[in-house]
């Protein structure tokens, strides 16, 4: 049996699960052949018992296991920040373009807000101007006797007469 090559290499062993239950467990066939190849490349002690022999390849291969799924899941997490960074790379220039928007917006406001401003006091002034004339209509033409008759009542259900 030394010389022979061995039944299922350290692969196999690895991939080797119970054929009936579907669990991923060893099987003892798989086990008892992984024994065989550790003995031959001289990792095991061929005088151990082969319980403790089968617990000590279960063991490794549940190492092996979890290892991969630690290697699997730092892979896994360098993609996803890889992926992060390249949005990263690419959202910066659009949120900088935003930022310069939204400035220049900023100035436009407080620009539109003073024209706002202007454009109020004009109209007050302008209010005021109109009352002060209006007043001094009056007065002119109730010094000259000539006060124009009061304007007729507003129907609001008719709209604008002669229309």
């Amino acid at each position: 049996m030394l010389g022979e090559p061995s039944p299922l290499s350290p692969t196999q062993v690895s991939n080797a699960h119970t054929p009936h239950t579907g669990s991923k467990s060893m099987s003892i066939a798989a086990l008892d052949a992984a024994i065989e190849y550790e003995i031959r490349m001289g990792t095991l002690d061929p005088n151990m018992d082969k319980k403790h022999m089968r617990r000590i390849i279960s063991n490794r291969y549940a190492a092996k296991k979890a290892h991969d799924k630690k290697i699997n899941k730092i892979v896994g997490l360098e993609n996803h920040h890889k992926e992060l960074e390249n949005t990263i790379a690419t959202l910066r220039p659009k949120v900088e373009q935003e930022q310069h928007f939204k400035s220049h917006l900023r100035v436009e406001k407080e620009m539109l807000v003073q024209r706002l401003q202007i454009t109020t006091e004009m109209s007050k002034q302008k209010d005021a101007e109109f009352s002060m004339y209006t007043m001094e209509r009056g007065w002119l033409m109730g010094m000259l006797g000539m006060l124009p008759p009061p304007p007729p009542p507003y129907n609001y259900d008719a709209g604008p007469s002669g229309l």
